[in-house]
């Protein structure tokens, strides 16, 4: 039985490591902001999504049940990070000549698909904006009651929230109210009506040729129009974990803009702390400049996973610390593939040599190791610590199997333990071998071997198109045929 170590997790808020201690004892909320679904997914937002993956994994390892909530943005996030623009989803849907939510579907599919791939866990529950429109309406009407909330005097239907009032405005972000233009979510048409320069849209009078548009705010079906981009993780958060939750969790780029603005909107509405601890991951770049859409300078998560496997992504996106910015390169993720394979060879080789000697499989962890592994999680989600780990028990297993004459097949057992336990934390995707597969396997390579004694080179090959083409890699050495298989 492992004893897990005590999580202590940075908390933007504070800017310092604090110990996790949830509301309820063994009991997590968890929210993280999702994707705004007008494109593909790219590598730089799995980074983001992976971090969670992990969070949640080391979480629920370490005896948490845990409500993870993750939205969908499908309405209300603009062409830029100010309310400037159409509708992102609304200005691919009319560039593809499509309707936005035939978009909003078929890349929800999409997400799953590669999300799945890379085995990130799927939350609890996934809400859609578009779902949740009554309950934004409520909050608006709620922040206009209380004296938050502001109409455009002239732009009826067009609301704005009044950063002046909330005394605790900018506090994640550090931010200096009477300078604070970057945070500002302006409308270019009105900016000379908002009331001070940091104040952001809460629900925005949608123009005639706008898609998608809404009932509104005090006004109903008379003046229609669509929510302010942060008003619906603050309702979406809210409705599923309550006025407080423990963690949220989403990319840097929200700290100064989205979630000061969640704070604000949801702490001003309730009167309770929103969140206790705030995670945030940082970007991946491309030649030192980070990977964006709108820079053109991205690699889909689906393109990858076709170019190095669903198992070597996986292990990419966790190769550095989540709040630490990673450069991508083709080169790099080669590099990792390598990696990766060379970790899958070493486990499914000592799998193999615990089958001949028939060594039954017990749940014997290698305390030493699985400790350290841990204890690497427990410091922050620290994944590069905890896959040095893997390094250190894949060289163990491969010096087991290259000396027969001193197999121990004890010790054998406890590593390939360790390795799946590791490998089942991090989520990384990899092939169990089970006993009927290594005896089918070995006894095609007898064959294969036959042949090759008899020079019989056509079916030789033939042997090894038909064990590459169902995944198995087959190298010939000086010792005879090894063979594992990729993910």
């Amino acid at each position: 039985m492992i004893d897990y170590p005590e999580l202590y997790l940075f908390n933007t808020m504070s800017r310092k490591k604090e110990k996790f201690i949830s509301q309820e004892p063994n009991k997590v909320s968890f929210y993280s902001c999702g994707q705004t679904v007008y494109q593909d997914i790219h590598v730089g937002n799995a980074k983001t999504y992976v971090a969670w993956d992990l969070l949640w994994r080391t979480l629920v390892t370490f005896g948490y049940d845990v409500m993870h909530i993750q939205n969908f943005t499908d309405v209300g996030h603009l062409t830029d990070d100010g309310d400037d623009g159409d509708d992102k989803i609304q200005t691919q849907a009319k560039s593809m000549n499509t309707d936005p939510m035939e978009l909003v579907d078929s890349l929800i599919f999409e997400y799953h698909n590669s999300m799945d791939a890379i085995n990130v866990h799927r939350p609890n529950i996934s809400p859609r904006a578009t779902s949740h429109i009554s309950e934004m309406i409520q909050m608006v009407e709620t922040l206009i009651d209380k004296g938050y909330a502001y109409e455009i005097k002239n732009d009826p239907g067009t609301f704005y929230y009044d950063t002046t009032k909330f005394a605790k405005y900018g506090e994640l972000a550090k931010l200096n109210l009477e300078g604070q233009i970057k945070g500002s979510r302006k409308e270019v048409k009105i900016i000379n009506q908002k009331k001070n320069p940091s104040d952001f849209a809460l629900w925005i009078k949608a123009p005639e040729n706008h898609i998608m548009k809404y009932i509104s705010p005090k006004y109903g079906s008379k003046i229609l129009g669509y929510p302010g981009w942060h008003l619906e993780c603050s309702a979406m958060a809210q409705k599923y974990l309550g006025d407080t939750i423990d963690i949220h969790a989403g990319g840097v780029d929200h700290i100064p803009v989205h979630h000061t603005n969640e704070i604000a909107q949801s702490e001003a509405i309730t009167n309770k702390q929103f969140a206790n601890y705030w995670l945030h991951s940082e970007f991946i770049t491309i030649n030192g400049e980070k990977m964006s859409k709108s820079l053109n300078n991205y690699m889909s998560l689906s393109d990858l996973i076709q170019k190095i496997g669903a198992g070597p992504t996986k292990l990419l996106l966790l190769q550095a610390h989540y709040r630490t910015q990673s450069d991508f390169s083709l080169d790099k993720a080669e590099s990792i593939k390598i990696k990766y394979t060379r970790f899958i060879r070493s486990y499914h080789l000592g799998i193999q040599k615990l089958s001949q000697n028939s060594s039954k499989k017990v749940t014997n962890i290698n305390p030493k190791l699985s400790n350290a592994f841990f204890d690497a999680l427990a410091d922050d989600l620290n994944s590069p610590l905890a896959i040095s780990k893997i390094n250190e028990l894949t060289k163990s297993i491969d010096d087991i199997i290259t000396d027969d004459g001193k197999l121990d097949t004890t010790y054998l057992n406890e590593l390939t333990n360790t390795f799946e336990l590791f490998f089942e934390t991090l989520g990384i995707p990899y092939q169990k071998l089970d006993d009927d597969e290594i005896q089918l396997v070995n006894q095609i390579l007898e064959n294969r071997e036959k042949y090759r004694e008899e020079k019989d080179w056509a079916k030789s090959d033939m042997l090894r198109d038909i064990l590459e083409m169902n995944g198995y890699t087959i190298n010939d050495t000086n010792k005879g045929q090894e063979w594992f298989k990729l993910h």
